[in-house]
């Protein structure tokens, strides 16, 4: 008998899924029926995220268009340089000089220059008066929704943790396990994913069904991962 809060040994269910990956079709069709646009394989900073799935907000864009922002602002480098600066909005604004002394440990001066000459060309940075900088933007943040998924088929204390991570730049975060198995640890283990915030997804090979929420995550997420995240899809939104 499994320990109290361990996950129990499922040796003896049979998956119909040979690979992870073939999982990966019904719970992307899942996502689109839910209006998000999503992308396999995911790079984040501690790893890949089997899927990521986004959901714009069609009002914000607008906006954004409207300011003529049309190319991804980049790096997280860069999406850090743009969170110091005020926004256009407040009146305020920051100099070249408070910047450099706030980012002297993340990147030598004429770097903080190029990537400043990069925001302006691409009009998310104005300049009231020389040496003085503000973002354009008021669109942020872009999206409605970000969904991540881990695929797996065993291994849940793995997942569950890739999942949690997740939740650094993930609304909803994701496990998703084969049917039954999925549907053994809903009824059995529902308290160790919701402990972690974290949602359960049942799969078939022709069906998606949620079996736990997740723990709605905006506030706690980080800011500039978070737009990172986003603004790859920017840069591919439409296609």
């Amino acid at each position: 008998m499994p320990l109290k809060g361990s996950l129990p040994v499922t040796s003896h269910i049979k998956s119909p899924f040979r690979l992870e990956s073939e999982m990966a079709g019904p719970v992307i069709r899942w996502m689109g029926r839910g209006g998000l646009t999503p992308k396999p394989e995911f790079a984040l900073p501690w790893g890949i995220c089997d899927l990521v799935g986004v959901k714009l907000d069609p009002v914000r864009v607008k906006l954004r268009l409207s300011y003529g922002q049309n190319q991804p602002v980049g790096p997280p480098i860069r999406l850090y340089i743009l969170s110091k600066i005020p926004e256009f909005d407040t009146g305020k604004s920051i100099s070249l000089e408070k910047l450099r002394m706030n980012l002297a440990e993340l990147l030598p001066s004429h770097i903080l220059s190029r990537e400043l000459d990069f925001l302006a060309r691409g009009k998310f940075v104005t300049s009231p008066r020389r040496g003085l900088f503000q973002k354009l933007n008021g669109w942020a943040p872009l999206h409605l929704k970000i969904v991540a998924v881990e695929l797996k088929l065993l291994r849940v204390s793995e997942a569950l943790d890739q999942a949690a991570s997740n939740r650094a730049f993930a609304t909803h975060s994701y496990v998703a396990l084969p049917g039954k198995y999925a549907l053994r640890m809903g009824r059995d283990r529902a308290d160790l994913f919701k402990r972690k915030g974290v949602g359960l997804l049942a799969v078939w090979h022709h069906r998606c069904r949620e079996l736990v929420r997740p723990v709605t995550n905006y506030a706690a997420c980080n800011e500039v991962i978070q737009s990172h995240v986003v603004e790859r899809f920017w840069r591919t939104r439409g296609n």
